[in-house]
């Protein structure tokens, strides 16, 4: 009896998780959305606990019985299903860290170094190297000068391209200065922006298009660009999920994906593209042994926080981005530092190294 309340709880739990990581991933702003998703899922929690509420009415009915732990069994499979999800395709591909895979490059700020391998590339080129910055959500003067500093830390490099991945500011008083500092970082051949959720806020995404306009940042809405010199497509989606179309086909040897939410990793499975670099989760919320973080903003639900993922032939790297507030406190932010090499492997996957 015992055994199977907790196993009941345990699928409530889920099943309220479920509902938070959706409704903080598809930031549903109507009252009519958010009623809908709460009234189904609270209805789901009181047809999984009525077995029990029933049999604590009538212990000793052997019909009663059977119903209630028929419910424990649902309530598993519940607990399962979304604390687990492996459901949509998507695997965790676990990788080996090292102190020196980061740099500190201001307090509470560093930058990570990661590399991949994509057969699609020509055997013995050179390595291509991207810079990649998320979730800055830069509001107050304090975090502008966090990540001017962190910027200028970065200027002796060269990139091939700079990739930035949306929610940069909640404050549009502030977005001329940082516009101008992203466009300032070292690159060969452009910067490329996806906006975020944030940034489609109370009209921000038109001023961000006129600020990326004059300063030569090119914004990936649901569309593509081909730099012919490294022989590499790009192609961003920009949130909402929902508004994203699959551009067309190309044949260039590499495709790699800029999105800010990391669900849109199924679209660009479907695609065919090697590599994608996602943020938006900020690694996500209330971590615990083995489960890991609780809430993230995913429609997925619980599972797309941060690292390498795969779906398919597709591998996704996930970037918690710039903390929300400009302190020396807390868990640091990350820029990333993309290293793609090619490789002789014959099954048509990237691999991390």
């Amino acid at each position: 009896m015992v055994i199977a309340l907790v196993v009941l709880t345990l699928g409530e739990i889920a099943l309220l998780l479920d509902l938070a990581n959706r409704l903080l991933g598809s930031y549903v702003r109507t009252p009519a959305g958010v009623f809908t998703r709460i009234s189904i899922v609270v209805l789901a929690c009181v047809l999984l606990a009525m077995p029990a509420c029933l049999l604590l009415l009538d212990y000793e009915s052997d019909s009663r019985r059977y119903v209630f732990y028929g419910s424990s069994l649902i309530g598993l499979v519940i607990f399962v299903h979304y604390l687990f999800p492996y459901r949509f395709g998507i695997s965790r591909i676990r990788q080996a860290r090292s102190t020196k895979d980061q740099k500190v490059l201001v307090p509470n700020l560093l930058v990570r170094s990661e590399s991949v391998r994509v057969p699609s590339l020509s055997a013995g080129r050179d390595a291509l190297q991207f810079l990649v910055v998320s979730d800055l959500h830069c509001n107050t003067h304090e975090k502008l000068d966090l990540i001017k500093g962190a910027f200028a830390e970065l200027s002796n490099d060269m990139f091939d391209a700079v990739l930035v991945l949306g929610d940069l500011s909640e404050n549009g008083r502030i977005l001329p200065q940082l516009i101008s500092a992203i466009a300032d970082l070292p690159s060969r051949h452009g910067t490329f922006l996806v906006r975020g959720n944030h940034d489609f806020e109370e009209g921000r995404d038109v001023l961000i298009e006129d600020l990326a306009g004059r300063h030569s940042i090119k914004i990936l809405s649901n569309t593509s660009s081909h730099i012919p010199e490294l022989g590499v497509r790009l192609v961003g989606f920009e949130y909402p999920p929902a508004h994203a179309q699959l551009p067309p086909k190309s044949e260039c040897p590499m495709t790699l994906g800029l999105t800010h939410t990391p669900d849109n990793i199924i679209l660009f499975s479907r695609l065919g593209v090697d590599i994608v670099v996602a943020g938006h989760t900020h690694g996500g919320w209330f971590a615990l042994p083995v489960l890991g973080p609780l809430l993230i903003p995913s429609r997925l639900g619980r599972f797309l926080n941060e690292g390498w993922f795969k779906r398919g032939r597709t591998i996704m790297y996930v970037t918690t981005g710039l903390p929300y507030f400009a302190d020396y406190h807390g868990r640091p932010g990350e820029i990333l530092k993309l290293t793609v090499r090619p490789t002789e492997a014959t099954e048509g996957t990237a691999h991390v190294r």
